[in-house]
Parts: structure tokens; C-alpha cells; sequence
């Protein structure tokens, strides 16, 4: 699953992968801890895109979409899209 988020952000850019792995680093994080701690991720991607961070879920979950039983995806998409 981290994969996927590092594969969304580098497509939007290497300098928003690289500002969203500092915001991780902060909480003591990599991306791999993403799925276990959305709430992290959400921070970092309202910190990076402000009010336009939905568009950078919708990708996530364009992605994640067939990889993961359904509702386990689901679950971490509205985590990491809770305003």
C-alpha cells in the first residue's frame, strides 16, 4: 500500500513525495505506515494541497481500487479524507 501512495505523489511530483516523506518523518513515520495510520497521511496531504487534498485521495483510490478487499480500502479512504 505504501508503494501506492509513493507512486501517486511521485506522478504529482518528486518535491510533493519528498514534503509529504519529511511530514511522515516528522510523526516517525514512512510510508508503509500510512494504511496503519491514515490519520498521519490525511495531516500531511491537507498541510501540503490545503482544501484541494481530495483530488490527491481520488487519485490514492483510483490506485488502491482491485489491490485490496473493498472495504478495507474504503476504510482507509475515508480516513485519510476526513476534513
Amino acid at each position: 500500500m505504501g508503494s501506492i501512495i509513493e507512486k501517486v505523489l511521485m506522478e504529482i511530483g518528486v518535491t510533493t513525495h519528498n514534503k509529504i516523506a519529511e511530514i511522515l518523518a516528522d510523526h516517525n513515520m514512512t510510508f508503509s505506515d500510512c494504511y496503519q495510520n491514515p490519520d498521519v497521511l490525511n495531516f500531511a496531504l491537507k498541510e501540503l494541497f490545503g482544501d484541494a487534498y481530495l483530488v490527491t485521495v481520488d487519485k490514492i483510490k483510483n490506485e488502491l481500487i482491485g489491490l485490496q478487499e473493498y472495504k478495507t480500502v474504503n476504510a482507509f479512504i475515508e480516513a485519510i479524507s476526513e476534513p
